[in-house]
């Protein structure tokens, strides 16, 4: 084949979306019920040069030139009470460091930022995993980058991100989501308990979907969502269906509107269809639910971005 003609059928199969990208022209998005229509309150945290992450002892995260790993974690109970620590260590350049830091504090350390949001113990969610946060003291609020507390929600940072993968879950309450359900009202509890148990600043999907295949705005897409596992959100555009897919089957409004999403997404970004996943792909759970799962391991999903892409 003469190489014009090869690079004239490559260009064509690429258009056609053979190779798993986009077309030239984004699919739709859907409509959507805005994070103001349903919310408890509006968003909190800062935009910064972060990072946030879920370790537990013997991992390590890299951020920019610092290095911190954690190398154990003690857990104090007694007498009801916790006094949790961990024991970090941190590297940048030639320099090093090691600390005793407790649960909810923060310091500053070679022009960093560093807080110990939440050391999770026995019994919890996350149980064994320190949740640690990193920001540029220069790209943050003076009153932060002074503070020695970690703080609650509103002390958050919203850590920006490149979108590059296609992320399914489920919000996996204890109980299947039931038609006489408010989805609105399970949103706001959702958003509720993760600023008051979680120190999240808003709830932690970017968009989420109920069973008439409802599509609400939540967490900022610009802007890395939040995981109770190890895996890193970060480039990851989550997509969660409200309810439990272990225990009840998706309709086939929430389908079509999983799949509307996600072509929308997958043109936005310029993502490969091939990066269309679940949680479970990426950490140690069967997020979202094996009748969700299903759609992604038969290659539904994928098939019916494609469809819609086929059509722009």
């Amino acid at each position: 084949m003469a190489p014009r003609t090869a690079l004239v059928l490559a260009a064509s199969l690429l258009a056609l979306g053979c190779f798993g990208r986009r077309g030239p022209t984004t699919a739709p998005m859907p409509n959507i019920i805005a994070h103001a229509q349903w919310e408890t309150q509006p968003r909190l945290g800062y935009a910064a040069d972060a990072t946030r992450r879920n370790l537990k002892a013997g991992d390590s995260l890299a951020f920019r030139d610092l290095t911190i790993g954690v190398v154990a974690t003690a857990v104090d109970s007694a007498n009801g009470s916790r006094n949790d620590m961990a024991s970090l260590r941190l590297a940048r350049g030639s320099e090093r460091d090691e600390r005793m830091v407790r649960e909810g504090a923060a310091f500053n350390w070679g022009g960093y930022h560093l807080a110990i949001v939440a050391i999770y113990g026995p019994g919890e969610l996350g149980a064994g995993l320190v949740a640690i946060e990193i920001a540029t003291v220069a790209s943050i609020p003076a009153a932060v980058a002074s503070s020695d507390s970690a703080g609650g929600a509103a002390l958050r940072m919203r850590v920006p991100h490149r979108i590059t993968h296609v992320t399914l879950h489920h919000t996996g309450s204890a109980e299947p989501l039931k038609p006489e359900d408010d989805p609105r009202e399970k949103l706001r509890g959702l958003q509720s308990w993760g600023a008051r148990d979680r120190n999240w600043w808003d709830v932690p999907y970017h968009y989420l979907i109920d069973l008439q295949g409802r599509i609400y705005e939540g967490r900022d897409w610009r802007y890395m969502g939040e995981t109770n596992t190890t895996y890193d959100p970060e480039g990851h555009f989550l997509i969660s269906v409200i309810g439990n897919y272990e225990r009840q089957e998706a309709t086939p409004a929430q389908v079509e509107a999983i799949a509307n999403l996600m072509a929308w997404a997958v043109s936005r970004f310029d993502v490969p269809v091939e990066r269309i996943g679940g949680h479970y792909n990426y950490a140690q759970t069967g997020c979202p639910g094996k009748q969700l799962r299903r759609y992604l391991e038969d290659g539904t999903f994928r098939r019916m971005v494609l469809a819609r892409l086929d059509r722009q």
